[in-house]
């Protein structure tokens, strides 16, 4: 596909990824728990902050920022921060999934309630009531879905 960024270029050794994310750029999380990032960095999106490590999940925004699950229940942003996108909401803990959408991102609690904030001008971040019951989450353009169980 397109490559103009060079999100298409995976870093070696290309071995012991266990999930992937892209947009312009893309990340790639290890078994060990450290996140590998190439392409696009011009927002700082590919400069995983430190400590590189404990990570269980990963997402790309689309304006050029990154997301990463630690295994404490916490979300780790980094990027560009346009909309608050890299603001995670307090209390950041309890969380068992990410989603980046284009401006927006989304946070699954443990208790099935969806966490969602940065940009909202098409209310993509009004999770509809009620709030639980939800499986998985996804962050589209200037949408977000969740998926009840």
């Amino acid at each position: 596909g397109y490559n103009g960024e060079g999100q298409c270029d995976v870093p070696s050794p290309n071995s012991d990824f266990v999930a992937i994310a892209g947009g312009n750029h893309s990340l790639g999380l290890k078994e060990d728990g450290s996140i590998v990032a190439w392409g696009r960095n011009d927002s700082g999106q590919c400069d995983v902050p430190a400590p590189n490590e404990d990570f269980v999940a990963v997402a790309v925004g689309g304006w050029g920022y990154s997301l990463g699950l630690k295994e404490d229940g916490s979300i780790v942003a980094w990027g560009s921060s346009n909309y608050g996108v890299c603001d995670v909401p307090s209390p950041n803990s309890g969380f068992v999934a990410v989603a980046g959408g284009f401006t927006h991102n989304l946070g699954l609690k443990e208790d099935g309630s969806i966490v969602a904030w940065g940009n909202n001008d098409n209310g993509q971040c009004d999770v509809p009531s009620p709030n639980s019951g939800f499986g998985t989450i996804a962050g589209g353009q200037h949408h977000s879905l969740g998926l009840k169980e």
